[in-house]
């Protein structure tokens, strides 16, 4: 087959926060210097921004060292954060925290819409004469032995069988002299690197399944600014789990709800939880009346400093949330994912300078991560998150203290993937009763998807891999059940009769939001999730 060549300079996969600071701050270094060099951006969504999903409060210490003058260029924020409370929620009823703890601080932030931030990093980059390609996935990494030296396309046209279709076009290579990774959680080519190359650090990466939904509310009800956060019910005390809710401008609210995938259960169901969620007083009384806007599902990187990749090597840089960066005692991960863009930016001008891409030169990238308030920040709570594992409330006790004191131990804690935590059903706890969706206010995951703006074109190879579907009907309706029918937000997989009496799995790849649950948390670990051939997913711009 043959495959068209672009040769570049510097490739960036993904058009995020991180990816988009770097490309910017090295493309000014560079214009600075009088360096001419070919800088190219890969975006897997139809359009930057559409694959973007974050709560948002906004921390914009990184923003501002790109930007001095963040605001009157325009950067979109939603509001100044100007009233925090914190809540404990029962069944029936809430008690306020009477301090907010010192990590869910947000005086002095910004509440902001990510996916309207990253379009308006897109415009400023495209002032530096630098075009993001949008539409363009990558499918796989060009390796020569340990370096990477580029990205291979997707093949477009493909029929549903793999096939070469009437319009069939073969991916493009685009080979590059240095290659950053800023594909957001759990990105697929990330995660064929980190595996080739064996660069997991000490602990590997655990997730949580962010679920979000816009609404407008009645004139008055919420106020712009306005922060709350809780914990406690709808889950359990053994559950990482927790809520936000954020005053926006024109009126309208960002509500969410974050459950943690090393919950054990085998009918752990993110979107489930957070309608759950919205039955509680507080909620219903405040979304009373509103107007369901839009929703979505991503996943959350919540190992933190121990479950980093190793990242940088010869020809690569991982960056933002493919790099473990995200802070979750904050709940924020935009500020990092920036500031680690800014310093693989440096490292790269150094690079071109000594016209060395090598391991030994790209690994500065790290030298400058340790000497930065990125590494500062992220070691205080290195081991924030494992400490949960004890249960949420003492969890939070003895993390507070730790976070005080400013963290403990130079070892990490050790954790298991999400996956391998999971129980069988034959020692799981019962399973709540499902909400009494109404499509209107408490709505289904086919409901989701609309929301979402979710669509693929039904005529290519599913992107959702499963390699060996008898596993499904067989072993994993006895041990667990079949979790991909209730963990998924998308209602993507599905066991139905199979014309014999039993059942067989079938697979709505139409209905995916690119949250990635599936690849994470499947038990057996026979799902792959890979990019479609047509650019498609959800539409999350204005989410």
């Amino acid at each position: 087959m043959q495959r068209d060549e672009l040769p570049v300079d510097v490739l960036f996969v993904g058009a995020g926060p991180a990816n988009l600071s770097a490309a910017i701050h090295l493309a000014r270094t560079l214009q600075a210097k009088g360096i001419q060099k070919e800088i190219v951006i890969i975006e897997k969504s139809q359009s930057v921004g559409g694959h973007i999903l974050s709560g948002a409060v906004m921390d914009p210490i990184a923003l501002a060292e790109l930007f001095s003058d963040w605001r009157s260029r325009g950067c979109p924020i939603e509001a100044e954060v100007t009233n925090e409370e914190v809540y404990i929620l029962f069944e029936k009823n809430s008690m306020k925290l009477p301090i907010v703890p010192p990590t869910l601080k947000n005086h002095g932030l910004v509440i902001a819409t990510l996916s309207d931030v990253v379009v308006w990093l897109k415009e400023e980059l495209e002032k530096l004469g630098i075009m993001v390609f949008e539409g363009f996935a990558g499918n796989e990494l060009l390796m020569d032995g340990d370096r990477v030296r580029g990205v291979r396309l997707m093949d477009r046209g493909v029929n549903p069988d793999g096939t070469a279709g009437a319009t069939f076009a073969p991916g493009a290579d685009i080979t590059a002299q240095v290659t950053i990774f800023g594909e957001g959680s759990h990105g697929s080519l990330t995660k064929q690197l980190v595996q080739k190359l064996k660069l997991q650090g000490p602990n590997p990466q655990i997730y949580g399944t962010g679920c979000k939904e816009v609404w407008r509310l009645p004139e008055g009800r919420f106020s712009a600014g306005k922060v709350i956060h809780s914990a406690g019910w709808p889950a359990s005390s053994s559950m990482y789990a927790g809520s936000w809710i954020y005053g926006m401008k024109d009126h309208r609210v960002s509500i969410g709800y974050v459950t943690a995938l090393d919950a054990r259960q085998p009918w752990n169901d993110p979107w489930e939880m957070f309608q759950r969620w919205k039955t509680h007083p507080m909620v219903r009384d405040l979304l009373a009346g509103g107007e369901l806007l839009k929703s979505g599902a991503k996943t959350v990187p919540e190992g933190g400093y121990w479950s980093r990749p190793k990242s940088a090597g010869a020809g690569f840089i991982i960056v933002g949330d493919s790099g473990s960066l995200l802070n979750i005692s904050r709940l924020k991960g935009i500020h990092t994912a920036m500031k680690s863009g800014l310093l693989a930016a440096e490292t790269i001008v150094d690079a071109i300078a000594a016209d060395d891409f090598s391991e030994s030169s790209l690994m500065k990238y790290e030298e400058r991560f340790k000497a930065s308030w990125l590494h500062k920040e992220l070691y205080r709570v290195r081991n924030y998150r494992q400490r949960f594992k004890s249960g949420f409330y003492l969890g939070g006790i003895i993390s507070g203290i730790e976070y005080l004191m400013g963290g403990f131990g130079k070892k990490p804690m050790h954790i298991e993937a999400d996956y391998q935590e999971m129980l069988p059903q034959a020692k799981a706890s019962s399973r709540p009763t499902a909400p009494a969706y109404d499509g209107k206010y408490l709505i289904d995951k086919l409901t989701q998807v609309y929301h979402a703006g979710a669509i693929h074109n039904q005529h290519q190879p599913s992107h959702l891999k499963v390699t060996d579907t008898s596993v499904c009907a067989t072993r994993c309706r006895e041990e667990y059940g079949n979790p991909c029918e209730r963990f998924c937000p998308a209602s993507v997989y599905e066991m139905v009769d199979d014309g014999s009496g039993g059942k067989k799995l079938q697979i709505n790849f139409s209905n995916c939001v690119h949250c990635k649950t599936c690849d994470i948390l499947d038990p057996y670990q026979i799902i792959q999730w890979t990019v479609p051939s047509d650019a498609g997913g959800p539409k999350y711009q204005g989410l």
